[in-house]
């Protein structure tokens, strides 16, 4: 019998889980993703994002409160969707984030490329972030 490979789908339409990451799509254009993000779930997730888009009108906004851990690979996946998104004149937003992926967005300077720009994330008074919004 084949082992299963790092992707295996989920209960419900566009649902994923990988490792120890899962995403699945909460409405028409809100992606959840919990878990780890790393190099064995980057690449999945990148394809589950890269779909969503795909089937988007206006874009894709990620709801990250559940992400436990981010490393380059998969900040690296977010940066490619986003990507993808500019070149479809789409957006890529986070609504919420998880501290860990607030603490790496904001070390990396890549927090800004995630927001609408008449957007700003709100600050908690003498944080250095508190969460992250999209605009209703």
């Amino acid at each position: 019998m084949k082992a299963p490979g790092p992707l295996t789908r989920a209960v419900g339409k566009g649902a994923y889980s990988s490792g120890g990451l899962a995403a699945r799509a909460k409405s028409a254009c809100t992606v959840l993703v919990e878990g780890e993000l790393d190099l064995d779930s980057a690449e999945p997730l990148y394809q589950h994002l890269r779909r969503a888009l795909d089937r988007s009108t206006g874009g894709v906004i990620l709801d990250l409160r559940q992400v436990a851990f981010c490393d380059c690979s998969g900040l690296s996946a977010l940066l490619r969707a986003r990507h993808r998104a500019l070149a479809q004149g789409k957006t890529l937003s986070i609504r919420s984030a998880s501290p860990a992926m607030r603490r790496l967005l904001t070390l990396t300077r890549t927090r800004a490329l995630f927001t609408a720009a008449t957007a700003p994330f709100p600050r908690a008074a003498g944080a250095v972030a508190s969460t992250l919004e999209h605009p209703a």
